[in-house]
This record gives C-alpha cells, sequence and structure tokens, in this order.
C-alpha cells in the first residue's frame, strides 16, 4: 500500500495481528529484508515498510536524515491508528529508530536492536560517505556490490552463496539517488550514546557472532548501556542476522515480544 507524506509516496505492508512490530531495514535494502520474520504474524502486527528513497517509496529532494525518516515512521503510524508499537531495526533500521525514542519516546513500546551501533560517525567515516555519494551519482548502485557482500558472515559467503547474490541483485534494484540520500542522512546522525541509559522501553539487542560491521563487543557494550536490556549472539551469522538465520532470530523476538507488558492495541 502506499502513503502520501507531504508529496512523498511510502510503501508499505502489514501481516498478521496482535502487538505492533514496526520493521525497519537496513541500508541498502527495502522491506523485504524482512521476508523471514514473517512467521511471526500468528503473534505481532508487522508493519514493514520501503524507507524513503527506496524499494518502492518515492525519491524526494534529501537528504534523508533519521529524524526526516523517523517522521515518516510516525505519519505510517498516526495512518494506521496505532498509538504505540515495538521497533525493530537492523543497521540503519536502528538509527531510525532510536531518532524514534528521541522525538516521542512514549510511542515506543518496545526494542529489537539488531547489528548497530549508537555512535556517531567519526570523520574518516563521513568523508568515506561523502565517496559513496559521488560514486552512487557517478556509476550506480554497482559500487556497493563489495559492501554487501561484507554484510555476511564469512559462513554465510561459503555456504549460501545465492543469498549473498539475492540481496546484491536487490540492491542493484534500488534508485542510486535515493542510496545517496540515505548515504548523507546517515552522515549526518547525531552520536546516541547518550541517549541509551535513558531509554525506559525494554530492548533486546541481537548481534551476529560473525558481525564485522558493528562487532559484538561494541553491540554488547550497547546492550549493557540500556537499563535491562537483554542481549544475544546470533550464530552463524554476520551483520545481517534477522535474514542469515532467522530461526534463532525470530524465537528470540517471539520470546521477547511475549514478555511485554500488555497494552491496549
Amino acid at each position: 500500500m502506499l502513503l502520501d507524506i507531504d508529496g512523498a509516496s511510502l510503501y508499505y505492508e502489514t501481516v498478521g495481528s496482535g502487538i505492533p512490530l514496526l520493521c525497519l531495514p537496513a541500508f541498502p535494502f527495502d522491506g523485504r529484508l524482512w521476508r523471514e520474520q514473517r512467521s511471526l504474524a500468528d503473534i505481532a502486527r508487522l508493519i514493514i515498510p520501503d524507507l524513503r528513497g527506496v524499494g518502492r517509496s518515492s525519491v524526494t529532494g534529501g537528504p534523508y536524515t533519521m529524524e526526516l525518516m523517523a517522521e515518516d515512521m510516525f505519519s505510517l503510524l498516526d495512518h494506521l491508528r496505532i498509538d504505540r508499537a515495538v521497533v525493530m531495526g537492523v543497521s540503519m533500521g536502528v538509527y531510525v529508530a532510536f531518532a524514534m525514542y528521541a522525538a516521542n519516546p512514549k510511542r515506543i513500546h518496545g526494542f529489537v536492536i539488531a547489528d548497530t551501533r549508537a555512535e556517531a560517525d567519526s570523520p574518516e567515516t563521513v568523508e568515506r560517505r561523502k565517496k559513496t555519494v559521488e560514486g552512487l551519482l557517478s556509476q550506480g548502485t554497482s559500487i556497493l556490490r563489495d559492501r554487501v557482500n561484507d554484510l555476511f558472515a564469512e559462513t554465510t559467503r561459503r555456504t549460501r552463496s545465492e543469498l549473498v547474490e539475492e540481496m546484491q541483485a536487490m540492491m542493484r534494484e534500488m534508485n542510486p539517488r535515493g542510496l545517496a540520500e540515505q548515504t548523507l542522512g546517515m552522515a549526518l546522525r547525531p552520536d546516541r550514546t547518550g541517549l541509551l541509559p535513558y531509554i525506559q522501553a525494554p530492548a533486546l539487542v541481537l548481534c551476529g557472532e560473525e558481525d564485522t560491521v558493528s562487532p559484538c563487543d561494541g553491540m554488547r557494550q550497547m546492550a549493557a548501556s540500556i537499563p535491562g536490556a537483554r542481549f544475544h549472539l546470533i550464530p552463524r551469522a554476520g551483520h545481517l542476522s534477522p535474514l542469515e538465520h532467522p530461526a534463532a532470530f525470530n524465537a528470540l523476538v517471539r520470546e521477547f515480544l511475549e514478555s511485554l507488558p500488555a497494552f491496549e492495541l
């Protein structure tokens, strides 16, 4: 379905019933990243958007800051008449989730935080992102091929090369300008480490044990900074743990959702 937000078209799907679960994908993918989580539809109402600029959502002027995409998500929840939701994100999706909490914590009933970081980009990373933007606009999405490969665990690359190729194909479908605007937005995001100790929503923190992009030590430290957060490693997974080992990922998410205090839907 499409939602018009100030001239921008946001594509989204809803699946299942139960506790609202907003699923925010990683860069450079769209909502199809969450295909394996549809099995949670018996316990949750999954809300799966294509973030601004990717997939079937429209490309608009940018940059797409995390705050802008957070506003998009609040508009989507308003449209669906959902006051509070659990927000589940991986990588950049968590950047958006943190922006949502910073703007309006009362609307966040819980977090599933996967394979990400709370720190802002270093100056060196900002410069790399600028070069990525230049490459996307001049050469297209092909410049991200190696980056997509590096998102996967070595185990996945060795035993499930077809999955890596499938996600590289998905990346090639994306609009280069949309990805460029998301990249600029990530470079502009603020440091969220100071937010972590003030998060009062229940949080589940998950990390692929072979994640080299957001290493486990940093994710473990993030979990320790969030009051009451639970931390688990996902075996045989890298930066895309919901896709690489969905059985383990989904079992932990299901247990977490079942543990949450009830609230009026």
